[in-house]
């Protein structure tokens, strides 16, 4: 059974013009596996990433987490589902500034009523992994960027969630920390079995993922396998992107 299925997702906004966001959108993600959704500006990314996180509710069709589908919750089993089954990275961190960076780490554990000693043992063993022991006890404001992903990444795995949704992880950041925390995000895929969706604009971060989907105005276009050559399957992806449309400007002149 897949982590998530989609199911001929479609999603409207009414007003004086009917806006199709989403159409008929059928995929499904594997438990383990690393997915990109790339399209051009206005083409229902982060909708599809809306909609799936229970953030935003679907027009038809359906999306099932890990065997549940969140529309038939009410409200408070919806934050708990969220809680518990979701783990998030956004674009600009989302950390609270009035907390440590251990305290921003801990907080899914905190809400969902864990000891301390569950906390302490999942926070060193993910503090190891992503490499940040040397920030626990400082601020938000104290870390640069780079670490505040590494932060905000630490934060969305550490309750072992099914599905882990990341929306343009990296465009916040320099290309270096950008590919840092690309490789400590594909690293957690691989070590921790963690199953991520991501949203990007980005070729490159795209290049770390096991399969990309393409759409465009709200309609699955095509999907891409990585296959043995990063260097290869960003070339694709970049020329899928111009035959797509994406803005100039969506286009990194970097080569791997």
């Amino acid at each position: 059974m897949p982590i998530l299925d989609v199911h001929n997702l479609s999603k409207i906004y009414e007003g004086k013009v009917s806006i199709h966001a989403l159409s008929h959108i059928r995929f499904a993600v594997e438990k383990g596996e690393f997915v990109g959704i790339m399209g051009p500006s206005g083409s229902g990314k982060t909708t599809l990433l809306n909609v799936i996180a229970t953030i935003d509710e679907p027009t038809s069709g359906e999306v099932m987490i890990n065997g549940r589908d969140p529309k038939s919750l009410g409200r408070k089993e919806k934050a708990l589902f969220r809680r518990k089954e979701l783990g998030f990275v956004f674009q600009h961190f989302n950390l609270l500034d009035t907390l440590t960076v251990e305290e921003n780490i801990v907080l899914p554990l905190t809400l969902a009523g864990a000891s301390v000693k569950e906390m302490e043992a999942r926070l060193a063993e993910v503090a190891e992994r992503l490499d940040i022991r040397p920030l626990l006890h400082k601020r938000t404001y104290e870390i640069s960027g780079g670490q505040m992903q590494r932060v905000a990444i630490a934060r969305a795995m550490i309750h072992k969630p099914a599905l882990i949704l990341a929306d343009e992880p990296t465009g916040s950041l320099d290309s270096k920390a950008a590919g840092e925390v690309m490789n400590l995000l594909a690293g957690v895929n691989e070590a921790e079995g963690a199953t991520v969706l991501m949203v990007t604009h980005d070729a490159v971060a795209a290049s770390f993922c096991h399969r990309v989907i393409f759409i465009k105005d709200g309609r699955f276009h095509s999907e891409m396998y990585r296959g043995s050559s990063r260097a290869a399957f960003f070339q694709n992806i970049i020329d899928m992107l111009s035959l797509l449309g994406g803005a100039g400007h969506e286009l990194p002149a970097v080569r791997l």
